[in-house]
């Protein structure tokens, strides 16, 4: 895979988004939603795993929609 692939502002802006109200969600799921340090924390936490996950997959989906919309 000698090819590069550039990364847009919107691939960013998805990452961040999905990010963000997925790790919202999971801290939910796995602690009390409460107004403490360790549920903000519990929240980071989550975000940025799940923003390390899923970089790939987010770039592959534009990848994707990009050759869709080349062929029609």
């Amino acid at each position: 895979m000698s090819e590069e692939v550039p990364v847009n502002r919107t691939d960013l802006a998805v990452l961040i988004v999905v990010s963000v109200v997925g790790g919202i969600a999971l801290a939910s799921w796995l602690m009390t939603p409460q107004l403490s340090p360790q549920f903000a924390n519990a929240i980071m936490v989550a975000t940025v795993l799940l923003a390390f996950f899923l970089f790939i997959p987010v770039m592959g989906i534009r990848l994707f929609v990009d050759d869709w919309r080349e062929k029609r």
